[in-house]
């Protein structure tokens, strides 16, 4: 087990540029129990040669491991089962975190350690005072990522951190040319077993750039047919609403017919009528989506 209690992840896909500025952020850390897994997603800029710079500053503890080009969701599937600490907190490479964010996580974690919980749920913002969409709806609570980011929307990317052990069993499919699933598909994994603790503070700062994943859109969704189709599937259980049980029916469908699979191929899942109900309405917004992106 390593004796850092918490493993800063970062998946990085020629980033070798603003990696610096997150290096920069953890070396001001008011607690240095951590260390930092930096999953090169195969760069092709000098991402390697500048986190061999870092290392050699021997200013915190670094790890790096490279991998072939897969997309994010591949490089998480490394990171879950190559991370030896109790709590696991996966910081995007063009993003920071505020001085206090390692020190704040352990010193909540230490007072929930015992309550079962899979992990704490933190404000993003784009500075440290202005949060990215809403706040938890009570503070310190414990509840649940399910019920409060889809049954009641509450809005907006937090920075979440998970107990290490409750992911390791959890893998992200992966098929040859899809490169891109939402990391919300562990979450709701995690979350049909586990509650976590909700806590209204920016630990994490986030810039949106042009190119990052948050700002790819549709498009690319549909390009990715077999790995959306596998997050709506998730997204259909009784533990979702009605109202978001119908809209990701309505997904799966979508992307199942830009993935050219059948309708019997559609109707094998375990909500073979749910899909039978949406299907109709589902082929008419896919053609509707195929003729808008030119797909």
């Amino acid at each position: 087990m390593n004796e850092m209690q918490l493993t800063i992840v970062t998946p990085s896909y020629n980033r070798a540029k603003i990696l610096p500025a997150l290096y920069q952020s953890l070396l001001v850390q008011t607690s240095k129990d951590f260390d930092w897994l930096i999953i090169d997603d195969g760069s092709q800029d000098n991402t390697k040669e500048i986190v061999d710079g870092f290392s050699k500053e021997k200013r915190i503890p670094i790890r790096y491991i490279y991998k072939e080009n897969g997309g994010k969701h591949s490089a998480l599937n490394i990171a879950f089962k190559e991370v030896d600490s109790e709590l696991l907190f996966i910081v995007d490479s063009d993003d920071v975190l505020t001085s206090d964010a390692v020190e704040t996580i352990l010193k909540d974690w230490s007072s929930v350690r015992d309550k079962n919980l899979c992990g704490i749920s933190y404000l993003r913002g784009y500075n440290e005072t202005e949060v990215i969409g809403e706040v938890h709806p009570q503070d310190h609570a414990i509840d649940n990522f399910i019920n409060l980011r889809y049954n009641k929307g509450i809005s907006g990317d937090k920075a979440e951190v998970w107990k290490t052990d409750c992911l390791r069993d959890f893998q992200f499919p992966e098929y040859s040319g899809e490169r891109f699933i939402s990391e919300s598909v562990a979450w709701i994994y995690l979350a049909k077993k586990w509650d976590m603790l909700m806590v209204n503070k920016i630990v994490y700062i986030t810039e949106y750039l042009e190119g990052g994943l948050s700002m790819t859109g549709r498009k690319l969704r549909f390009q990715c047919p077999n790995l959306m189709a596998y997050g709506s599937l998730m997204t259909m259980s009784k533990e979702f609403s009605p109202k978001i049980r119908v809209k990701e029916t309505l997904l799966y469908i979508v992307y199942n017919k830009f993935g050219k699979k059948s309708f019997v191929h559609m109707i094998k899942c375990p909500y073979k009528w749910l899909v039978i109900f949406c299907y109709v309405p589902g082929v008419a917004l896919y053609h509707i989506w195929k003729k808008k992106y030119q797909m």
